[in-house]
Order: C-alpha cells, then structure tokens, then sequence
C-alpha cells in the first residue's frame, strides 16, 4: 500500500473493515483529494467513484464528467456515472434545484452502496461545516441545526469534515493533482456563496482561526446533543402507555425535555416540518386538551390526560377469524394468541396476573374466535365485574382516544366480545378454579 500522504485533520473513523467505499465524485478539490488520500488508507478495489452530471451547466457540466473519468482511469478506480436531467425533473415533481439534485446524488449513492458493510464517502470540509453553521444560524436554528453537518448518518461518513479548505488545496498542490472547479462557486446568487466570500473573510479578520473554533463550538453543542437526546427517548419511554403518552409525564418534565419528546413523537407519527407554531400548539394542548390538525396529514388529540397522534382516516372495518400463533392487524399490529397450560406457569402470582387480564378459557370454547373492529351497539362485560357496559363506556374507561377507537381489536365468540385489549377478558370466557387450559392474548407492533 502506498505511503500515507499527508491530510491534517483526515479520518477514516467508523469504517469496516470490508465492504465498497462509494466516493461522492464531482472533480473538484475536496472530491479529488479524499480519493486521492483514500488510496493510501484501503485498497483501491474497495474504492468505486460515484460521480452525477445533474445536466444544469452544459458544457462545463459535460467537461466536468469527462475529467472525473479521466481522473478515475488515470489512478485505475472503478467509476459509475450518472446523467440526469435536474431541472426537468426538479419540475415535474414541484421541487427546488438543490433539494432534488440532492434527492438524486444520495440515491444514487445509497444504490451504488448496497451492501451491509458498504459505505459512502462524501467530501465536506471544515470550511463546508462553518458555512452551515452560519447559514442555519441566520434561519433561527434550534441546537441541532447549530451542530452543524454530522460526521456520519447511517452508511453516510465525511471523513475530511476536519479538515480545512486551505489544506484540501494545498494538499492537492503538494500531490500534483489537477481539479476543476464549478463556476457557480463564483456566483453570488446562492446564499452559501454569500457567506463564503463575504462573511468568512470578516470573521477570519477577527479571528484567524475562525474555522477550527467554529468547529469546536459545533462539537460541544453536538455532545449537549447527544445527552439531551438519551434523556428524550428515556422520557417518552416513561411517558408512553398503550394508546399514546402520559400528557401528565411531559408536562412535569423540565420544559426542554417535554418539548423534545413532544417533538419526537409527533415525528413518529408521521407529522413533518414541523414549526415553532406548531409545537407551541401541541404544547399547550398538554394542559388544556383539545385536537389539533398538524402537518403531514397528522392529528393530535389529548383528552383524559392522553396524547394521540396520527392519520384522521377513518379506519376500515375489519372481521376475521384468527387462529393459534401471529395474525396481522389493519394497520400494521399482530395479536398473538398462544395455547397454554397451568403447568407451563411457574409461579401462583403469575398465574393470577395472567388468568384475570389477558386470557382465556380455551376449555369451553367451541367453534371460531373472531377479531374484529367496534360496531355500533357493542356491549362488554368485564370479568369479574358482575355487569354489562357499552363498549363505548368501556373505551372512554379506559382512555383511549377517540380517533384510535375504531382501531382497537375486540375477540368475539358468536356475537358476544370476550376479549378487549387493555380491559382484557370478558366474563363468558374468563379463567376459572377448574380451567386447565388457556388462549392467552396478546397485541404487538408489527
């Protein structure tokens, strides 16, 4: 292998030891002198270049292809190329330039980096990061937009995110290596560009070493990420029950904790771009209840201390009969039924905990269990109760949302519901002294 060139700042951390390394090609400096570098650190086989013609500059476009599979022949890497035509594209599905160049240059990547040990390689750099943090400062960022671009994103690693504009350049100048150069770099209609010339060289002015500060500050502000991240998920993990969240656990969570499992969990349910507006509205809704039509095609409802989000569609109804093992649910959860003995049972106190809430005497029952969606006129008596209530009274009982409850998966024996999940097993069917063998009920994510 090659003599390690140098490269102040390169890493190659997070890399496995096998798998294809997909370069993000375009000819210019950063893309020429991660390639170049990289043939010092694995074997070139490894090494595929990746480079995309988004077809907007014509023949600078074209001059540009050209070189990036000159450069590959010249240095024996494998290069794929990919022609595509941006604007059109961009057009026809209503997009921005840069967000569908974007669109089009990762997935091209993420097809090229199929395999599970493949990774892709892209050439941001420490002046690249600077820029996105002022950029995202100027739209009023919170702090994971202040973090600036990540090290690594799934197979996604920037391995020269250290690593200076000035000693990309100068590296290529000691190694002999040619680039060229995109001349919408000059242009001072992109805002990037902007910063580029014109603000980074005041803040040079004031500080000569800008640039390394600014990426200090970036990765404090990333580990502050991290923590406050760990103490998220651990909070919406406490906060969750079986329909939604414990409005009651949010809200008694300091404020910048709430607000971030808030944030979280409407993310999950499908809620994008969500605004400052947005989750002050979901926030007060914590406290005072109500419904709230968000982004996304998503609503959230907090009633009886519950917070539900997801889609307002009404769901279908469903009726089907369900046998021994996984059967899968509208909506993408399984109930699962398992056939057990009391012998199969260690201890008396599970015994109880399982034989009164989420079983069912398999013994007497005959013909076929049914699972099915509500249907109006439902009634339900719970075991042990001694009474018959409206489902309906039974749900608000229980606190499910009013939108989750035509999702809610009932057992019925003939016309009767034995089963309800989170109320557990109805009188017909519930275990007794003499029961030997017993369903039990249980529901999952799929």
């Amino acid at each position: 292998m090659p003599e390690r060139p140098l490269l102040p700042g390169a890493s190659l951390e997070g890399l496995p030891e096998s798998g294809r390394l997909v370069v993000g090609y375009s000819g210019g400096a950063d893309s020429t002198a991660l390639a170049h570098w990289l043939m010092g650190q694995v074997p070139r086989e490894r090494i595929l270049l990746a480079h995309v013609n988004h077809m907007l500059r014509g023949a600078e476009a074209d001059r540009d292809q050209a070189f990036a599979q000159a450069f590959a022949k010249s240095q024996g890497l494998a290069i794929q190329v990919l022609r595509e035509d941006v604007a059109k594209l961009a057009r026809d599905r209503g997009q921005g330039l840069e967000e569908c160049g974007r669109e089009v240059r990762y997935g091209f990547f993420h097809r090229l980096a199929s395999g599970e040990q493949d990774r892709i390689l892209t050439a941001h750099n420490a002046d690249d990061n600077a820029e996105t943090l002022l950029l995202n400062l100027c739209r009023g960022a919170a702090l994971e937009g202040l973090c600036g671009i990540p090290r690594q994103r799934g197979k996604l690693l920037r391995p020269l995110l250290d690593v200076e504009r000035k000693a990309v350049e100068a590296y290529c100048q000691a190694q002999g290596l040619a680039f060229v150069t995109d001349s919408s770099n000059f242009s001072d209609a992109f805002a990037r560009n902007r910063v580029r010339h014109s603000i980074l060289p005041v803040l040079r002015e004031l500080n000569p070493r800008f640039i390394q500060g600014a990426g200090h500050t970036m990765a404090l502000l990333g580990a502050d990420r991290d923590y406050l991240k760990s103490q998220t998920q651990a909070l919406l993990a406490r906060a969750r029950n079986l329909w939604g969240l414990e409005a009651s656990s949010l809200r008694a969570a300091p404020e910048a904790l709430g607000r971030r499992a808030l944030k979280l969990f409407l993310e999950e349910a499908g809620c994008g771009s969500l605004e400052k507006k947005h989750l002050d509205q979901a926030w007060a809704a914590l406290a005072q209840g109500g419904r709230l039509d968000l982004p996304g095609g998503t609503v959230l409802t907090c009633a009886q201390g519950v917070l539900w989000a997801g889609c307002a569609a009404l769901p279908e109804p469903y009726d089907f009969p369900v046998k021994l093992g996984e059967n899968p649910l509208p909506g993408g959860k399984i109930l699962v039924l398992e056939k057990k003995s009391r012998a199969e049972l260690e201890k008396p106190e599970k015994i109880q905990n399982l034989l009164f809430k989420n079983a069912l005497d398999c013994d007497i029952m005959t013909g076929t269990l049914r699972v099915r969606s509500r249907r109006a006129g439902d009634r339900f008596a719970p075991a042990g109760r001694g009474l018959s209530k409206p489902l309906k009274q039974v749900l608000q009982e229980l606190r499910v949302p009013a939108p989750l409850r035509g999702q809610v998966p009932l057992l019925a024996w003939g016309q009767e519901l034995v089963w309800v999940q989170g109320a557990g097993a109805g009188e017909r069917l519930r275990v007794r002294e003499e029961t030997r063998n017993v369903w039990t009920v249980a529901v999952r994510q799929g």
